[in-house]
């Protein structure tokens, strides 16, 4: 299973080592975090899984452990300097924290979106033929990529497009020219949210 980006209940419960009712069970108290397929099933994202483990204690396999030290961000926008700019100040970020991928272009980010599987999207709203609403609104459309956190960058001169955005699921606009400092600050501040409200659920009973 090492590299896997989704599970299913059965594939929780051998990782976690309980029986798969306890993870069904901890799925619909709330407490782990599962999406349903089109045919019903339950899945469960990898960083939702390493996340409830290490929350509550319970010892990760090396299976998990393999992939799950950085935060995986996808710049996208067709200007180079922009992607450059932005891809420096992420990757030199203390502590390695986060690994990097690009792409000029929508087709290229939708690609990338289903095979790097970011944690982070940091998009460009108008690039030319696929552009960032389309972009934004496949990746929220998608159950296991729904939870991602989508940044938008924006011209000065759309306003109206930037309110757009926000209704197909992007977190915030930051208009050009861009501050890498401000933005990386505004991730850190979500992520650190979201994990916190996934601590809450709170903690089951050991099995």
């Amino acid at each position: 299973m090492s590299g896997k980006p989704v599970f299913t209940t059965f594939e929780a419960a051998k990782l976690c080592h309980v029986s798969p009712l306890s993870i069904i069970n901890w799925v619909n108290a709330g407490r782990l975090a599962a999406f349903r397929t089109p045919g019903g099933h339950r899945r469960i994202r990898r960083e939702d899984l390493v996340l409830f483990m290490r929350d509550n204690g319970l010892p990760l396999p090396d299976e998990l452990k393999q992939g799950s030290g950085r935060r995986k961000l996808l710049i996208v926008d067709d200007e180079i300097g922009v992607r450059k700019l932005l891809a420096d100040h992420f990757t030199g970020l203390s502590k390695d924290q986060y690994e990097v991928a690009t792409a000029g272009d929508g087709f290229e980010a939708g690609r990338l979106t289903a095979t790097f599987r970011p944690d982070v999207v940091i998009l460009d709203l108008l690039m030319p033929g696929f552009d960032g609403f389309e972009v934004c609104k496949t990746i929220k459309a998608d159950p296991v990529s729904a939870s991602t956190l989508v940044v938008v960058l924006t011209d000065p001169t759309t306003p109206e497009a930037a309110a757009r955005i926000l209704e197909c699921g992007a977190a915030r606009c930051f208009t050009k020219p861009v501050d890498p400092a401000e933005v990386s600050a505004f991730v850190e501040t979500e992520i650190t949210q979201q994990g916190g409200a996934k601590r809450r659920r709170g903690r089951p009973a050991r099995t």
